[in-house]
């Protein structure tokens, strides 16, 4: 819609008429309201209830203001407006103060920096505003994750919340929200034996609570003074969470001779037992090399329209974690590797448009069930690379993040790979220019080639008729003279 005349109270009227008698835009641009009739609910005979729709971020809510009308009468009402009749102008006018109300209630809670469609929706109804402690304003955060599908956020950030009141106490006030306080927590947790890692998980996400409670002007002060020295981000504690190229091309070459053996040939597990575990290390070698995945993006693998105009060279996914940040940066296109073909012939489904690459998780189930098909399936691949570990003699036991880890210190330790090919093939190039949304993916040359070291340290030899045609290439800029002197050098 045009909105062509704004006033000071952030209302703007433009084009009426159609199934609008008004609408609103607000002060910062961002929330629209709509005065019509919600057409989803009939509730007697021909009539429908009135409601201001207000849409913000992607998202609607309808407020009923307790009037009702048919379609056509209603279609009439907007027809009066839109010609500017004086037919029933009084009863527009009480419709109008209806949306006005609303309107002022938007840009009242846009200035307080504490807009959401649901305080709105409380102002509106007459309800206590819950924002009286930490507690509400972090279950607002939780149920707005639910809301967006980021059922896995909102479970680890409800686990969290949980520990936090069952360490702290309930009756914690913003007031309270201090440095000494954030200390007094990591101390408990330490005291609990918590790792570091889980302490900083913790703390990442008390700090994005905190930081919401200081742009709504409920808690005074800044997060980088409040978390100094409390865990939050500390440096390198999980840079040693990977294993080299030598233990990877180890781990490989034991999946592909598919043999637990004891010294003196025997079996060592039952026939079950055994495809479990190589089923689990060859799920997170396929991990590693398909570009360092997390488990979720690789459960979620399907076959797309990218897989099949690459004629199954390539697989494309959007990292689940960061797509709605930013989806062009979230972007992730692989090589179908031989190592990963052997894998893919041995595990995944035939492909086929839109059906997923492994016969895991479901295409119909919920988000909160996928979560929690995840978090089993972490747990099998710990346990069984255990198992791994003490049968190779390893010195560590990875988990199924050292795929991820693994995958970017190999090649930027190999020499040989750009940064910037590392950083696009994990899904975290920032560029946002339009430019690139029109250029494709590395070449494929260039991802085997790249994607050698993950299993190599020494570059792969080239071909002679590769040599033949650098030669060839690199006469075609020369001179008769430069190129005799080149032959003649042979």
């Amino acid at each position: 819609m045009n909105f062509t005349d704004q006033s000071k109270n952030g209302r703007s009227y433009g084009n009426r008429g159609d199934s609008s008698l008004d609408k609103f835009n607000s002060s910062n641009g961002q929330v629209y309201g709509t005065l019509t009739i919600d057409t989803r609910r009939q509730i007697e005979g021909d009539l429908y209830p009135v409601a201001v729709r207000v849409a913000y971020d992607q998202k609607n809510v309808y407020l009923r203001i307790g009037k009702r009308y048919t379609k056509e009468d209603w279609m009439d009402l907007c027809e009066c407006e839109k010609q500017a009749r004086n037919k029933r102008a009084a009863e527009r006018k009480e419709l109008k103060f209806h949306l006005e109300r609303i309107a002022n209630i938007v840009n009242q809670l846009i200035a307080e920096n504490n807009f959401s469609l649901k305080r709105l929706k409380q102002m509106h109804e007459g309800k206590q505003v819950e924002e009286g402690s930490i507690y509400s304003v972090w279950r607002e955060y939780i149920s707005e994750k639910r809301e967006d599908g980021k059922a896995g956020s909102a479970r680890c950030s409800d686990d969290i919340l949980k520990r936090f009141e069952r360490d702290m106490g309930s009756d914690i006030t913003f007031a309270d929200i201090s440095h000494k306080l954030i200390l007094d927590w990591v101390k408990v947790m330490k005291k609990n034996e918590l790792s570091m890692t889980s302490i900083g998980i913790a703390m990442r996400t008390f700090r994005t609570i905190v930081n919401i409670c200081i742009d709504r002007g409920l808690v005074k002060g800044n997060t980088k003074e409040m978390f100094k020295d409390t865990g939050y981000n500390k440096s390198c504690s999980r840079k040693h969470e990977f294993l080299d190229v030598e233990t990877m091309k180890r781990l490989y070459d034991f999946w592909e001779k598919n043999e637990a053996l004891d010294k003196d040939g025997h079996e060592l597990f039952t026939l079950k037992e055994k495809n479990a575990i190589f089923r689990y290390l060859g799920l997170f070698l396929y991990m590693y090399l398909g570009d360092g995945q997390n488990l979720a993006d690789t459960l979620r693998l399907t076959y797309d329209d990218w897989y099949f105009s690459t004629h199954g060279k390539q697989l494309r996914f959007y990292r689940h974690k960061t797509r709605d940040r930013n989806e062009s940066a979230s972007e992730v296109i692989y090589p179908i590797t031989p190592e990963l073909q052997k894998i893919m012939d041995k595990y995944a489904n035939e492909p086929k448009l839109g059906r997923r690459v492994f016969p895991i998780m479901s295409e119909l189930i919920t988000p909160e069930q996928e979560v929690w098909v995840v978090q089993r399936y972490n747990r099998y691949i710990r346990e069984h690379m255990a198992k791994v570990a003490k049968m190779l003699n390893m010195e560590q036991c990875p988990t199924s993040t050292w795929a991820r880890h693994s995958f970017a210190t190999n090649l930027n330790n190999s020499g040989n790979v750009p940064y910037k090919y590392i950083s696009d093939s994990m899904g975290h190039s920032g560029n946002s220019d339009i430019t690139s949304n029109y250029i494709g993916a590395y070449p494929l040359e260039k991802m085997l080639e790249y994607n050698w070291y993950l299993l190599n340290t020494k570059p792969k030899e080239v071909q002679a008729s590769d040599k033949v045609e650098a030669i060839r290439e690199l006469m075609k800029g020369m001179s008769k003279e430069e190129r005799k002197a080149l032959l003649s050098s042979l």
